[in-house]
């Protein structure tokens, strides 16, 4: 027989008693969402949800890199470079803000009865609820990955759904934590994304008037930007 699913624990049992509606209404659908999370279909997609963790997604990242780099091509190469930068963006923003919240992940409070949220931040995994790593790095890929392949980022961008979805149901995160981490990564990748074209530009401008001898030599795929050396000799040959 299939399992029974968890009762919900009530607010005050829950020191809840001062948090505020939005919080409360939070805890409270994720404990509906989490009182599944030992059936089969939950458990079996609480594992596929780990491949929004941030080493496949490094991997991702980097296996369409080398590919576009091999095959020269520099749409794949670059969208490689864009998703690998934003990653790193949403990761790092991802745990600044760990160390500045701390909060009762859901299987705590559904096996304990306990559940805290404070600033401050915690050293301890079970306190680090907010926000959603898994989120923020998937939702950073897919849409790196939608600027330049639109319908591979539409899927990216569903399967980044479901992993959230997939966090929440199993009991990791609170729905605040996982659109949180949604927040985080699209802020995370348009960063990048800025960055990355003023990058391009301004070495554009700087390396205007390099030779196409120079230029074939030092271009990297995705990003048309050209060594220093190539630089040193374009410049070198006009002063002389």
């Amino acid at each position: 027989m299939p399992d029974e699913p968890e009762p919900n624990v009530d607010s005050d049992e829950a020191d809840l008693q001062e948090a505020s509606a939005v919080e409360k209404a939070d805890v409270d659908l994720g404990q509906k969402m989490a009182s599944h999370r030992d059936d089969p279909l939950v458990k079996a997609a609480g594992y596929a949800g780990k491949l929004g963790d941030q080493a496949p997604l490094y991997a991702l990242s980097a296996g369409l890199l080398i590919v576009g780099l091999a095959s020269r091509d520099r749409r794949l190469a670059g969208s490689g470079i864009s998703m690998m930068a934003a990653l790193g963006v949403a990761d790092l923003s991802k745990r600044l803000t760990k160390r500045l919240v701390s909060r009762t992940r859901p299987h705590v409070l559904l096996d304990d009865g306990c559940y805290e949220s404070d600033a401050g931040g915690s050293d301890e995994k079970p306190e680090q609820s907010f926000p959603s790593g898994h989120m923020a790095g998937s939702v950073a890929v897919a849409r790196a990955l939608s600027r330049n392949y639109p319908q591979a980022g539409a899927a990216a961008g569903v399967a980044a759904v479901a992993i959230g979805a997939s966090r929440v149901a199993k009991g990791a995160h609170w729905p605040l934590d996982v659109a949180g981490g949604a927040v985080i990564g699209l802020a995370a990748e348009a960063v990048t994304a800025a960055v990355l074209r003023w990058g391009t530009a301004s070495m554009g401008a700087y390396i205007h008037g390099v030779s196409r001898d120079d230029r074939r030599f030092c271009r990297w795929p995705g990003l048309r930007l050209t060594c220093a050396t190539a630089t040193i000799r374009s410049k070198w040959r006009s002063a002389v």
